[in-house]
C-alpha cells in the first residue's frame, strides 16, 4: 500500500513517519527553531533567486546555487559561489548531526516553490555523497520509490513538516527516486550535499 503520512489539521504537531523508511533514510522534525527559520527566510527573501533551467527546459522553481552547482548541458560539477554567512550555522549544525568536518558539507541549493510547483521522479545526478534537505514555510510531501519500480504499492510518502531535515544517503540516495508533490502555499528548502572524503581535501 502507500505509505502515506496524512495531515488531519492545520495544527503544527508531530505526524507518525512511516513505519518503515527506505534504507539510508532519516527523517528529523524540529530541526532548526522558529528563530532561525525565521533569520533564514529573510536572507532567502534578498537573493536574487532565478528560474532553474534544465537541459532545454526551464523549471517553475526558482533557484540559487552556492559552493557547487550541477552544469546540466556539460552534465558536470561546476564551482559556484562560497556559502554566505547566513547559512554557516546550518552548514554546521549539519555537520555535527552527520559527523563530518564542516568543509564536506560543500554545496547548498536553495529553492523556492510557489504554490502548487512539484517535482517531478529523479536521483540527483551529482557525485554528491549525501544530501541534507531543510524545509521553511509551507509543508509539503516527499515520494519515495525504488528506482526500477512503477508499481505505486512501492510509494513511501513522507510529510516534510516546517523547520524539518531528513538525510539521503546510501541506498535511498543511490537506488531511489524521489520527487516533490505539489506544495499548498509558498515553501522553501535548502538541500546540502556533502563531498565525498577523498574530493573534499
Amino acid at each position: 500500500m502507500d505509505n502515506t503520512v496524512n495531515r488531519t489539521n492545520n495544527q503544527l504537531i508531530l505526524f507518525d513517519t512511516p513505519r518503515s523508511l527506505p534504507n539510508g533514510l532519516v527523517y528529523k522534525p524540529d530541526f532548526l527553531t522558529r528563530d532561525e527559520e525565521e533569520i533564514l527566510l529573510a536572507y532567502i527573501g534578498n537573493l536574487p533567486l532565478f528560474h532553474a533551467p534544465y537541459r532545454e527546459y526551464t523549471a517553475n522553481r526558482r533557484i540559487m546555487n552556492f559552493g557547487w552547482s550541477f552544469d546540466f548541458r556539460k552534465n558536470r560539477l561546476v564551482p559556484g559561489p562560497e556559502l554566505p554567512t547566513f547559512l554557516k550555522p546550518v552548514q554546521y549544525k549539519i555537520a555535527k548531526w552527520l559527523g563530518i568536518e564542516k568543509r564536506r558539507v560543500a554545496e547548498a541549493l536553495i529553492t523556492e516553490y510557489s504554490k502548487g510547483t512539484q517535482l517531478g521522479w529523479h536521483v540527483d545526478n551529482e557525485s554528491f555523497e549525501t544530501i541534507v534537505g531543510i524545509s521553511l514555510g509551507s509543508w509539503s510531501r516527499i515520494r519515495f520509490r525504488p528506482l526500477r519500480s512503477r508499481n505505486k504499492n512501492d510509494i513511501i510518502t513522507l510529510e516534510l513538516e516546517p523547520r524539518s531535515a531528513y538525510i539521503m544517503q546510501g541506498q535511498v540516495r543511490w537506488e531511489w527516486q524521489h520527487s516533490v508533490m505539489p506544495v499548498p502555499d509558498l515553501r522553501y528548502s535548502i538541500t546540502f550535499r556533502t563531498l565525498p572524503p577523498q574530493l573534499s581535501k
